[in-house]
Parts: C-alpha cells; sequence; structure tokens
C-alpha cells in the first residue's frame, strides 16, 4: 500500500513543478493559475489572479472554466494548493483528462506568501 507521500513523490516523476520564483516570473507574461485549496484555506488569501476551483470539484468544473475564460486547453495550466502536494496530484488527474501541461508549484501558496510575493484577499472563483 502507498502512504500519500509516495503518492505524491510518484506524481511529481509524471508533471512539471516550478518554484515560486519561477512563478513570478511567468506571471509576468500571464498565465492560467488554478488555485484548488480549500475556501478556509483560500480566507487567508490567494496567489493575485488565480482562480479558485476546490480540489474536489477540479475536474468536475475544469472544461467550463477553460470554456468560459477562452483558455488554450493545450496551454499550460498551473496548480496551487497550501504546501504542493495536492496540486501535484491534481495535475495527475488533468493529465488522465487529457491536458498535456498541468503544471504543480513546489511549496504552494505557503511558499509564495513567505518569500515575500503579493497576496491577495480578492479571491476570483469559478
Amino acid at each position: 500500500m502507498l502512504s500519500s507521500q509516495q503518492l505524491v513523490i510518484n506524481a511529481l516523476k509524471k508533471v512539471d513543478e516550478v518554484s515560486v520564483n519561477q512563478l513570478a516570473l511567468l506571471k509576468e507574461n500571464g498565465i492560467h493559475l488554478i488555485d484548488i485549496r480549500e475556501a478556509d484555506e483560500v480566507a487567508d488569501g490567494v496567489i493575485p489572479g488565480s482562480i479558485w476551483v476546490p480540489r474536489g470539484l477540479l475536474e468536475f468544473q475544469i472544461q467550463a472554466l477553460i470554456e468560459q475564460l477562452n483558455w488554450n486547453p493545450q496551454d499550460k495550466l498551473f496548480l496551487t494548493c497550501r504546501s504542493g502536494n495536492r496540486s501535484a496530484l491534481a495535475a495527475i488527474s488533468l493529465l488522465d483528462m487529457g491536458f498535456e501541461k498541468p503544471v504543480s508549484i513546489a511549496g504552494g501558496f505557503n511558499a509564495w506568501r513567505d518569500s515575500n510575493y503579493p497576496v491577495s484577499m480578492e479571491v476570483l472563483h469559478f
């Protein structure tokens, strides 16, 4: 039986991961960023420009989100959670759904905040 941490390790062998420093640079050119944390977690703030879709709803809402926001499904989809674990697992789900470029944010929102990048209290949700 695999532990949750082993699932994350296995996921990160299959999906790309970027640091919050890389994310900050990429954000300057505009990216598709989805925050998959729970409601009580996003109450602490979000990475500016991220769209909130709780992890439990991601697979059910991703197609409609992409269509509504007119995103190209072949573009990279950056996923953030609290610490980078759930986003890695969510990226695997998106791969399984046929998305080619899901990207997990290493360290998640905590790493972003702890690196003193800006945090927004405005939660954009789908």
